[in-house]
């Protein structure tokens, strides 16, 4: 506590008050000889020497008259905290500061002595106003020297930012700005083209294993008809799909082809074409060397004879062929997920409607997802109508096959594993593969459908007893050169 300071009655002037005054502490600046002029202030003799004595009221004699150190230094202590006293407002305290409420001890030491101080600050701190008071005094350095500190540090953290934008340090160097590494533009594509390159490779594999389960047949030449004399293109595939109606007791080979789809891949024209031939049709069966329906050709002389027959006929080349049994031909629309067919009324009662000719099946009206088995059950529709819309059926059905198909090459590969031992044909496994891509490459184009005989060019006739298809076989050539070749027609 500084006694110099105005609050505790110091006074402008430059000695040190921060500890009971002596008479001996303003020795050579401080002449004691003026209070001892005369007796009444002689220390030894005053009345004031003892504290109960001591009485600082304005009015006493004692407070008209000239003071030493130790009174003027009890008479300061006392104002201090009777302004104190006076500042605090409505509180009241137990303790008097005045120096005649004293203990009878401390009246009985040296006021001016260090001990003598210490029982004045307990009195002082016996009051919590006062205490609060002084200590809030007593931290003001404390408090002080922090913000001290924080404006300092403040200061340097500011100029030590300002220094490094302004980079006016010769020894500061900044850092190099590290290099970016350059993009590497070719990365994405090979990302790309790997996953790509995988994905083939998995396709591939799935793809020869499930073609390994293929009945292969060995490819035959058509002994009947000299390859120079039918009609063939390069961009041109003809592959002809044979549906057999092959049961267990039954050898497939052996049983006649309920279904005949020449398909043609035709690269020239971006786009497929399918044509059915009627199994009805009075055609020669050069393996036989006779004159029968042409579906009579498998039970004549198995598959292969059926290519025979149709090249020696039509005049078209056939490039392979691949067969299906009806069993088959429902597991393929299976795996698919179903095709999507236009249902007439008619065609969903003659299913619907009877139950032991097409397996307890029933069709709705309208354009309805068909299962494997509905599928095959509206394809084998025949007594509702002719026998061209029974093919037109079925075409149909194979057209939805192939667009899906396209859609949805990891279903082909699913396709392939399950319906590959039902399969037989005379194409190799690297045709196969390539007939595939063919096919993808071409949906996109769009189909076209006929079938043969074509309108003009045949008539209902009686052979042998029974009911058959009499045909113009020139016509019929030109008329099916014409729709699969076009203008593209060559002669080998």
């Amino acid at each position: 506590m500084d006694f110099n300071d105005k609050r505790f009655g110091g006074r402008d002037n430059e000695k040190d008050r921060t500890v009971p005054p002596d008479e001996n502490y303003y020795a050579g600046s401080f002449n004691l000889d003026k209070y001892r002029q005369g007796r009444n202030y002689d220390r030894n003799v005053s009345r004031y020497n003892n504290p109960d004595d001591y009485d600082f009221g304005r009015n006493s004699d004692y407070g008209r008259k000239e003071l030493t150190p130790s009174e003027e230094f009890y008479k300061n202590f006392n104002t201090v905290f009777s302004d104190e006293r006076r500042n605090a407002g409505n509180h009241s305290f137990d303790n008097s500061y005045d120096i005649s409420s004293r203990s009878r001890d401390f009246r009985s030491t040296n006021p001016d002595s260090f001990e003598n101080q210490n029982s004045y600050r307990n009195d002082i701190y016996s009051s919590f106003e006062s205490r609060r008071v002084i200590e809030e005094f007593d931290r003001q350095p404390a408090d002080r020297r922090s913000r001290e500190i924080e404006r300092d540090r403040s200061l340097e953290r500011s100029e030590k930012n300002s220094r490094k934008s302004r980079n006016t340090d010769k020894n500061d160097v900044p850092e190099k700005p590290k290099k970016k590494r350059k993009k590497n533009k070719l990365r994405p594509l090979i990302a790309v083209l790997s996953a790509f390159l995988v994905i083939v490779i998995i396709i591939a594999a799935t793809g020869l294993s499930a073609l390994s389960k293929i009945n292969y047949n060995e490819k035959l030449e058509n002994r009947y008809v000299n390859s120079a004399d039918l009609k063939a293109s390069d961009d041109v595939t003809n592959i002809l799909l044979l549906g057999v109606d092959a049961r267990a007791s039954e050898n497939s080979s052996t049983s006649r082809s309920d279904t005949m789809i020449l398909v043609s891949i035709d690269g020239a024209h971006n786009c497929i074409k399918m044509t059915s031939f009627l199994r009805d049709s009075w055609v020669y069966i050069p393996c036989k060397d006779t004159w029968q329906r042409l579906n009579a050709a498998c039970s004549y002389g198995g598959y292969s004879a059926v290519a025979d027959t149709i090249e020696y006929n039509f005049g078209v080349r056939i490039d392979g062929y691949v067969v299906a049994d009806f069993e088959m031909f429902k597991v393929m629309i299976d795996c698919l997920g179903g095709v999507k067919i236009d249902v007439t009324e008619a065609e969903a009662n003659e299913v619907t409607n009877h139950k032991g000719r097409y397996g307890n099946v029933v069709l709705e009206a309208g354009n309805n997802k068909l299962t494997g088995e509905q599928a095959l059950a509206y394809c084998r529709i025949r007594k509702i109508d002719t026998d061209w819309v029974r093919t037109e059926r079925q075409r149909t059905v194979m057209e939805a096959v192939f667009k899906k198909a396209a859609r949805s090459p990891i279903k082909d590969l699913k396709m392939l594993r399950k319906v590959a031992s039902f399969v037989d044909t005379d194409l190799t496994k690297s045709e196969i593969m390539g007939l595939a891509f063919k096919v993808a490459g071409n949906v996109s184009g769009g189909f076209k459908q006929q079938a043969c005989p074509f309108d003009g060019t045949w008539n209902y006739t009686t052979k042998s007893g029974a009911s058959v298809i009499g045909l113009n076989i020139d016509k019929n050539k030109e008329k099916l050169a014409e729709f699969i070749y076009g203008n593209e027609t060559k002669t080998e």
